[in-house]
């Protein structure tokens, strides 16, 4: 018997065994699609700019524009947006990380009770 051992690489443990492509039997991975569909077509943006009232709470609806992202032209519903001082207003696409176009913005009436 060899006292030498296989060389630890990427894809081996330091017995030589293949490392499991998902180490967590619990967790399977999800299946990917390949093919995820035509993409819907693009919502109009807003006729007008939306105007902010600094520091108050939103109801929103926004799109993602960014070509090839899953949720692009799918339109989504902020159930609270917070204004900040009035013009930094934003969402963010989860799945490609990039800006999404915010479509409607209503103002909630009663604004929510600050913690």
């Amino acid at each position: 018997m060899s006292s030498e051992q296989a060389p630890i690489t990427d894809s081996t443990t330091a017995e030589g065994d293949p490392v499991p492509t998902n180490p967590d039997p619990q967790t399977p991975e999800p299946p990917i699609d390949p093919d995820p569909g035509p993409t819907p077509d693009p919502i109009p943006p807003p006729t007008e700019p939306i105007v902010y009232q600094p520091y108050m709470w939103y109801s929103a609806t926004w799109t993602c524009r960014t070509v090839g992202c899953v949720n692009e032209n799918l339109e989504f519903d902020v159930p609270m947006l917070y204004s900040n001082n009035g013009t930094n207003v934003g969402v963010f696409c989860g799945r490609c990380n990039k800006k999404g176009l915010i479509l409607t913005a209503t103002l909630l009436d009663p604004q929510p009770e600050p913690e």
